[in-house]
């Protein structure tokens, strides 16, 4: 939360980021899905497992490394949303041109390797249409409950609020969990593929 700011215009201002974070990510992950069903047609079920496994392989290693660095994924633009919307046009349209440049997966820069494993996945016809859903709770929730909380976590000494506000890299460490659980989901059901496909 902004200082000196309401927490009613607060929680606009998420408002207005989340759909527009979310309507961004889900045409992207839409579009990246078309593609991949082109993708299964022509490329055979063998080689997309394979491009699966080195996917999700390089996303957990460049995680590792990104953790070990302390640094921003590589490989990924090192860039923002301006700050000057938000000085020029406002806070509305700030939250507006913020959320819809994110959901974008690929316009700004990523602590985890993730975002791009995943539309690397759907690119190879492997995920369902909706993903950008899922992207978009994964990154809207956690973001708005920690921009909701930050004042209160600040102040208090519990163990949980001192690992969470004192460990950046928590959120790395989530995201090699979460590509590790990629494995267990996805891998088993795109095999039977190989056996038909």
């Amino acid at each position: 939360m902004g200082q000196g700011q309401h927490f009613k215009q607060h929680m606009r201002l998420m408002g207005i980021f989340a759909g527009a974070f979310t309507a961004s990510s889900l045409i992207v992950f839409a579009i990246a899905h078309a593609i991949g069903q082109q993708v299964t047609r022509t490329v055979p079920a063998e080689v997309r497992v394979v491009g699966v496994l080195v996917a999700l392989l390089v996303s957990m290693t460049v995680d590792g490394y990104t953790i070990r660095r302390k640094t921003w994924c590589p490989g990924t633009p090192g860039r923002q949303t301006p700050k000057m919307i938000y000085y020029r046009q406002g806070a509305r349209r700030a939250a507006l041109a913020w959320g819809l440049d994110t959901g974008l997966v690929v316009t700004t820069y990523r602590v985890s390797s993730l975002s791009w494993a995943l539309l690397l996945l759907g690119l190879m016809g492997v995920t369902p249409w909706w993903l950008g859903l899922a992207y978009s709770a994964g990154f809207v929730v956690p973001l708005w409950i920690g921009c909701s909380t930050c004042g209160i976590l600040a102040g208090d000494n519990t163990a949980v609020a001192q690992l969470l506000t004192g460990r950046q890299s928590i959120g790395r460490l989530l995201c090699i969990s979460a590509s590790a659980l990629s494995f267990i989901v996805i891998i088993p059901s795109i095999l039977p593929q190989t056996a038909t496909g």
